[in-house]
């Protein structure tokens, strides 16, 4: 949805270049889901070697889970911050009938699940958005063995940079204490796997975008749209040369199943990015996602 609604904004954008001056860029990002795509093109020289002209202004789109013909952003908070580890918990392992032999890792990987969350319920305001998801346990194969060693991949997502250094340092803190707790002889590692900044849409930008979307989408255009509910490194290709980012979303999911949903008081039921149910209807999906980002970049390239 998203490569198909930017090849059709470029074939637009392209057809009506008699109609405006100034430059256009048009990036097809690579490897956003693992945080790093964004920072590689900085890091190869997207504005240096390649030659990219540095943008005014940097726009990116998402397509989401809302009933498909919502469009909006809003001006502030646009994604989270993201940061995931992998924590690896040692122990020598032993027969599972030998309990007082070994440290159970598994045990603790289980008590260090719970006391993670508390991150959340007990370490941060009720106002600041934060979640801590222990996505992944993996210890052992056989059915009668304590494994020497267990890994959790733990994902961290938080709406502030205090917030974000609190989850991260509480995170090994717990693990650490649990691993003490259970008389582990060695340390746990910590390896950082991805991470994404908070994504923020600045002010004057954002409600110079609002004007332009609001005079084409009209009422179905929400200026108050929640933040994504994940996170994205976009804004890294323009906070890299200082410069403003303007990030907005469009809904997907057919209106209907949206209504039946509601109706059930099933809302939760919707199925959203990474789902394997998750699939935008093709219309009106696409030609909002291509509007908006005619539209956004119109705001900037037509003289006025």
């Amino acid at each position: 949805m998203h490569i198909t609604s930017l090849l059709c904004a470029a074939e637009t954008l392209i057809a009506a270049r008699q109609k405006w001056p100034g430059t256009l860029v048009l990036i097809f990002q690579p490897a956003e889901e693992k945080g790093a795509g964004a920072q590689a093109m900085i890091d190869d020289g997207l504005y240096t070697k390649h030659g990219v002209p540095i943008p005014d202004v940097a726009i990116g789109a998402h397509v989401m889970p809302p009933p498909a013909g919502v469009v909006g952003t809003r001006i502030g908070l646009a994604a989270s911050a993201a940061d995931t580890y992998k924590a690896t918990l040692h122990e020598r392992g032993a027969h599972a009938s030998q309990l007082h032999a070994s440290c159970d890792p598994v045990l603790m990987a289980a008590y260090a699940t719970t006391l993670l969350q508390t991150l959340v319920s007990r370490e941060t305001n009720s106002l600041d958005a934060a979640v801590v998801t222990v996505a992944s346990i993996q210890a052992g194969q056989a059915e009668n063995v304590i494994p020497a060693s267990a890994e959790m991949k733990i994902d961290m997502r938080s709406s502030t940079e205090k917030v974000r250094k609190n989850l991260n340092e509480g995170m090994k803190r717990i693990i650490r204490a649990e691993c003490l707790a259970s008389n582990v002889p060695k340390e746990p590692d910590f390896g950082i796997m991805r991470n994404f900044p908070i994504t923020w849409n600045t002010e004057a930008e954002t409600l110079k975008f609002h004007e332009s979307m609001k005079a084409h989408f009209g009422d179905t255009y929400d200026d108050q749209l929640g933040p994504l509910g994940g996170s994205e490194d976009f804004s890294i290709l323009d906070t890299a040369v200082n410069k403003p980012t303007i990030f907005w979303m469009y809904g997907g999911t057919d209106p209907q199943e949206c209504e039946r949903l509601e109706r059930k008081n099933k809302m939760n039921e919707l199925p959203i990015n990474h789902s394997a149910f998750f699939a935008p209807v093709i219309q009106p999906t696409m030609r909002n996602g291509i509007d908006g980002c005619v539209v956004g970049a119109l705001t900037w390239l037509l003289k006025k």
